[in-house]
């Protein structure tokens, strides 16, 4: 069986990060979150994920400053 997808969700809202991880953990994704680019930043250069969706505008490292990285 393959391993599932591993999707990363950062945005600064908990009601959208819970909101996001909870549906796709359903749909069998293998989900982490992240609050800020930074933490997202953290997460990922331990880890690397298959997808990640991100809010571009988060205070402190926005969107596409954490994905430019």
């Amino acid at each position: 069986m393959p391993d599932p997808t591993r999707i990363l969700v950062v945005d600064d809202e908990e009601n959208v990060r819970h909101g996001l991880s909870s549906l796709l953990s359903l749909k069998g994704f293998e989900v982490q979150v992240a609050a800020d680019g930074e933490q997202a930043l953290a997460i990922y250069r331990k880890s690397p994920f298959d997808i990640v969706i991100c809010d571009v505008r988060m205070p402190g490292m926005d969107g596409m400053t954490f994905l430019e990285k």
